[in-house]
């Protein structure tokens, strides 16, 4: 697991996900409301509510490369399924993230947390922190770490 500094922030499973808006790589912007919560954002966008899962990581971080292949998996297996999948690379500078993705094939979206404000929201101090949002933008899981045979898939399952 690696670090990341920043100032410790209480996310607890049970309660309502803190809202962003963040860059993809070509700049569109993603806000957590376009997918899940009470209200969607833009209904008229995206007329069913969504799982979003979120994995906060880093490019120097080896747990996190671990992990990308998983939920790559899981994302194929849950493709029919309303279902979100965010990779949040947090604090680096697009130079050095786009160096890592000329050697790593990657399929999932990719949001750009340069300031790190959404991972001080969701107490994303140590990486990789993967986080499970319900379509009613309930937290429902948070881990911090990558471990094999998680019950990711099974949990998605009784969210959908």
């Amino acid at each position: 697991m690696a670090t990341v500094h920043a100032k410790e922030t209480s996310l607890e499973v049970g309660i309502e996900a803190p809202t962003f808006s963040l860059p993809t790589l070509d700049q569109n912007y993603i806000s957590l409301r376009d997918y899940c919560g009470k209200t969607l954002r833009k209904p008229w966008k995206n007329k069913v509510k969504h799982v979003v899962i979120l994995s906060f990581f880093a490019t120097w971080c080896k747990p996190c490369l671990k992990e990308i292949p998983h939920l790559e998996k899981i994302k194929k297996n849950f493709n029919s399924q309303p279902v979100q999948f965010y990779l949040i690379i947090v604090g680096e500078e697009r130079e050095k993230i786009d160096l890592f993705l000329e050697n790593q094939k990657i399929n999932l979206t990719i949001l750009l947390d340069r300031y790190k404000k959404t991972a001080e929201k969701y107490g994303a101090l140590v990486l990789p922190r993967l986080v499970v949002i319900d379509k009613e933008g309930i937290v429902r899981k948070q881990q911090t770490g990558f471990t094999e045979g998680d019950n990711l898939e099974i949990e998605l399952e009784n969210l959908i």
